[in-house]
């Protein structure tokens, strides 16, 4: 190739190297500049502490920053404003968008924020989907399309609620494994965790781990009565390799063992020193008495026992 050839070609290269690297760095910029105008807007279907900025004869409007020009503001209506509230004083609030599109705060509790799954009932159908009551004075649009099987009125139904930022709105979907999933699991065993019931299965009762994975809680491994829709504490039991996640109602091993010696021991004291459990009670009995599984209570009387601290006979067991 001639030497000039190869010159022309140099300079083409570089130039549109240059091209490419200013684009880059545009988009770049663009994006960090994105990131912080997130960060700084107001956090809609979250909870936000905002300072009172002035008020009106519709009520309270609270910012960020008053005072500064430009400054986001919203409404916070007047009958949600209570006598202690004064301008200048901090509030912490939710915000969503009233029926006609405003961006409004309110101190209503609702069922779920943006980002959380609950099971809420239906309280309307249209012909764009449904309305659902999660418990402000607006209902929560569920459109047809992210309903994933027929639903009725007054049916309380698993969604996960999110902001659409098509729409600029906060929405609903009963796709659930669209957001909660078992991917980069950051849990640990016997590490305490909140547990949203859900439904049964052939295996037991399938659960959500603080938001974000599944669990399963083992029907052999439940003495009590969850209902759907319900928060408990429970307790990371194993994660297998598949991802699965076991979840238990009490911690697990040894360390569940010397807890639950303390509730046996602390229940033989309120009981004038003996229990009527021994190793044949049924496990429903020994939850129902003392809150805590067979296994445990197994355990539990075994550490006690080689301790020297109760007696056990057929019937019963006895402090010494």
């Amino acid at each position: 190739m001639p030497l000039f050839a190869i010159s022309a070609y140099l300079t083409w290269l570089s130039s549109n190297l240059i091209i490419v690297i200013t684009l880059i760095t545009r988009i770049i910029v663009q994006t960090v500049v994105f990131i912080s105008f997130l960060c700084a807007m107001l956090q809609f279907g979250k909870y936000n502490t905002l300072l009172i900025a002035r008020r009106t004869d519709n009520g309270f409007y609270l910012s960020e920053t008053p005072g500064t020009e430009g400054a986001e503001e919203v409404l916070l209506p007047k009958k949600f404003i209570t006598p202690e509230m004064k301008e200048g004083g901090e509030l912490k609030v939710f915000l969503y968008k009233d029926s006609e599109d405003r961006p409004v705060a309110t101190t209503q509790t609702p069922y779920a924020l943006v980002g959380e799954c609950a099971y809420l009932m239906v309280k309307q159908m249209t012909n764009i989907g449904a309305f659902l009551d999660w418990g402000l004075d607006k209902d929560l649009f569920l459109p047809f399309r992210e309903q994933t099987e027929p639903i009725e009125l007054g049916q309380k139904c698993l969604v996960y609620v999110y902001f659409d930022f098509g729409s600029k709105r906060i929405a609903a979907t009963s796709n659930i494994n669209k957001f909660i999933k078992n991917r980069e699991v950051n849990l640990k065993p016997n590490e305490e965790v909140d547990l949203l019931i859900c439904y049964e299965n052939e295996v037991g009762i399938r659960t959500i781990i603080n938001q974000k994975h599944w669990g399963i809680l083992f029907k052999n491994e439940v003495f009590e009565k969850l209902e759907k829709g319900q928060h408990v504490k429970g307790y990371v039991k194993k994660i297998r390799e598949d991802g699965k996640i076991d979840v238990a109602l009490q911690k697990q091993g040894i360390e569940a063992a010397k807890d639950v010696s303390a509730i046996l021991l602390q229940k033989l004291h309120d009981n004038n020193g003996t229990l009527k459990l021994n190793d044949d009670s049924p496990p429903e009995l020994v939850h129902q008495t003392l809150g805590i599984s067979k296994k445990n209570f197994k355990k539990a009387v075994g550490i006690l026992y080689k301790e020297g601290k109760i007696l056990l006979s057929d019937n019963y067991i006895k402090l010494k």
